[in-house]
């Protein structure tokens, strides 16, 4: 596997739990490491930490509070 990619690996302790449920990346890795970009976007997908993720778990705490807000005024 390309060095700079191991580096970027072993920097992120994340990416490293992640190759751990997921060895497939390695062999895929070591083919091409090209395909580190769409490694990356796997892993974000499959852990919800993408932008769009964040904001839907935004919107959904402040629904929550809202939602308790309302409930306590009509008490």
């Amino acid at each position: 596997m390309d060095q700079a990619i191991l580096e970027k690996i072993y920097s992120n302790q994340m990416y490293l739990e992640y190759l751990r449920y997921h060895p497939n990346w390695y062999v895929i890795l070591n083919k091409n490491p090209n395909a580190y970009v769409d490694f990356e976007k796997k892993l974000k997908a499959d852990l919800k930490i993408t932008l769009s993720d964040k904001i839907d778990q935004l919107k959904k705490q402040v629904d929550f509070v809202s939602s308790m807000i309302k409930y306590l005024n009509n008490s």
